[in-house]
Formats: C-alpha cells, structure tokens, sequence
C-alpha cells in the first residue's frame, strides 16, 4: 500500500529538521534579541558624526 503525500512530506519535512538542528541552523530569527551597541561602537558613530558637521560648519561658514 503506497504512502499518501502528507504521511511523505511529513517524513521529508522531519528529516530536514533532524539536519537543521543537528547543523545549529534551527534558531528562531524572530525570537532572537538584537545585538547591543558596544561603546567603541557609540564613540565611533559620535566621533564621525561630529567630523560631519564640522565639515559641513566650515563650508557653509
């Protein structure tokens, strides 16, 4: 007796999350929490954003 198409997908759908979990590429993307900014990460961002205007204050003054 053949096997009906869903008892199939099912096996095929299980099989491919057996591989995931086993190569850790099963995480949830969506329940994941953003990377925080480090501070050399802020000062770096301030410091560009700083020579910005200053770069802009002395063209327009």
């Amino acid at each position: 007796m053949p096997e009906s198409l869903s008892d199939k997908d099912r096996r095929i759908d299980r099989r491919t999350r057996d591989m995931a979990q086993e190569a850790k590429l099963d995480s949830d993307l969506g329940s994941m929490v953003p990377p925080r900014w480090r501070g050399s990460t802020v000062i770096v961002v301030l410091l560009t954003v700083m020579t910005l205007v200053v770069m802009l204050a002395s063209i327009f003054f």
